[in-house]
């Protein structure tokens, strides 16, 4: 149980050492929050026990931190599905292998932690929210496997959205256009190969901002940029003249 007692939300992060993560605790912190961040040992800060260690891809780590996280805090409201990672290069460049480590990251860890959070996300009728990307609803040039990922990510919470609904739990996809530093990758790229961008980039900072209101504003969906925004429509609206207009843009 909390020190301040078991009426202050409680916030549960994942890649919580990262870029977007780090601000995340941030944020949600000064917002009131009891903040839990989840990574690999290797990424934490020493000595804040806010942070556990946790590979979100073993299934019985996450089912273990989850019951640590309650034995300390004894609720959860909101748990944000961050942790990601990508893999830059062409759908050659890469084997199976690291689609799949990609899936097991951005798609099961996420299922894995949302199954176990959610139990004390119904006893308290909170919130999920998931990272995904302008990826996660239009092709992206330049990195098949996480497109791949973030699709997966879309499609299972949009599904969940109606069923957890019935439970009081609410579902938030969140859609960033490209953030500045980008993520840690599964592989090293190819000979000569960049990370492709276009427009205006976002900071972590932009991301976390967006999703603290999201959660206040139980907002269902998170567009965050421009080109978040534009792709968004444009996808909708032209889908073609979208891949004329990214494939453009991005191959380099």
């Amino acid at each position: 149980m909390s020190a301040e007692g078991a009426s202050v939300p409680v916030a549960v992060i994942t890649g919580a050492a990262g870029g977007i993560g780090t601000r995340l605790m941030r944020r949600f912190a000064a917002a009131g929050y009891e903040v839990m961040g989840l990574d690999l040992g290797t990424a934490l800060p020493e000595g804040d026990d806010r942070y556990l260690a946790c590979d979100i891809t073993d299934q019985a780590r996450v089912e273990a931190t989850f019951a640590t996280i309650m034995s300390r805090t004894g609720r959860i409201d909101v748990l944000v599905n961050n942790a990601g990672i990508s893999a830059i290069g062409a759908f050659e460049d890469h084997g199976v292998d690291i689609h799949r480590r990609v899936l097991e990251v951005n798609y099961l860890g996420a299922v894995a932690c949302t199954q176990a959070a959610l139990p004390a996300l119904r006893a308290t009728r909170g919130r999920v929210v998931t990272l995904s990307s302008v990826a996660g609803f239009a092709p992206v040039l330049g990195r098949p496997a996480y497109v791949g990922a973030k699709h997966a990510v879309t499609g299972l919470f949009g599904a969940l959205r109606p069923e957890l609904a019935a439970d009081g739990v609410g579902v938030t996809l969140v859609h960033p256009t490209f953030v500045t530093h980008g993520l840690r990758e599964a592989a090293a790229r190819a000979d000569g190969t960049e990370r492709s961008t276009t427009g205006a980039q976002v900071t972590p900072d932009d991301v976390a901002r967006a999703v603290l209101r999201a959660v206040r504003l139980d907002r269902d969906r998170v567009l965050i940029g421009r080109i978040a925004w534009l792709s968004w429509h444009v996808r909708r609206l032209a889908p073609a003249g979208y891949v004329r207009l990214m494939t453009r843009r991005l191959r380099k």
